[in-house]
C-alpha cells in the first residue's frame, strides 16, 4: 500500500510540473518543470537539441528512480526493524519468565534443604534424648508426631521441587 502511495506521488510530481533539479554530467544545472527546461532562471529548452533534453530528462528519471528505490528500502528497513522490535520484546518476555521460573525453582530448593536439615537436626536430637533415656512415654509420642510432621514437609517440598 506505502508503494502505491509513493508511486502515485512521484507520478504526480513529474506529471504536475513540479520543478525538479538536474546536474548533468558536465556540472550544468538545470531546472526542469513539466517538457521546459531552465538554466540560471532563464528558459532553454529551444536552445537544446533533442539528446541534450534526453539525457537531462533520463538523469531526473534515474534519480527519481533512485529516490523511490531508496525510499521503499528505507520503508523495507523500518519494517524489519519494527518486526525486529517486536521479536526482542517477546524475546525479554520469554527471558523474564525463565528468570521466575528459575528464581522460584531455587526457592523451593533452599526450602526442600532448609527442611530436610531440620529433620535432621531433630531426628539427632530425638536419637540423643532416646539413647540417654530421657524421653517418658509421652515425649515419645509428641518427638514421634513432630517427626512425621517434618517428614511430611520435606516429602511436600520435594513434590515441589518435581514440578
Amino acid at each position: 500500500m506505502r508503494r502505491l502511495i509513493t508511486i502515485v506521488i512521484t507520478v504526480l510530481f513529474i506529471s504536475c510540473g513540479t520543478k525538479e533539479r538536474v546536474i548533468t554530467n558536465d556540472g550544468k544545472v538545470y531546472n526542469v518543470k513539466g517538457n521546459n527546461f531552465y538554466n540560471k532562471g532563464k528558459d532553454v529548452t529551444n536552445k537544446l537539441s533533442d539528446i541534450e533534453k534526453e539525457r537531462i530528462q533520463s538523469s531526473l528519471e534515474k534519480r527519481l528512480e533512485a529516490e523511490k528505490l531508496a525510499a521503499e528500502k528505507q520503508e523495507q528497513i523500518e519494517e524489519s526493524l519494527k518486526e525486529l522490535r517486536k521479536k526482542e520484546e517477546e524475546l525479554e518476555e520469554k527471558q523474564k519468565q525463565l528468570d521466575d521460573k528459575i528464581d522460584k525453582r531455587e526457592e523451593v530448593r533452599d526450602y526442600f534443604f532448609e527442611v530436610r536439615d531440620n529433620l535432621n537436626d531433630v531426628k539427632e536430637d530425638y536419637q540423643k534424648l532416646k539413647d540417654n533415656g530421657e524421653l517418658s512415654p509421652n515425649d515419645e509420642a509428641k518427638w514421634q508426631n513432630r517427626l512425621k510432621k517434618l517428614e511430611q514437609k520435606l516429602k511436600e517440598a520435594e513434590l515441589k521441587i518435581i514440578n
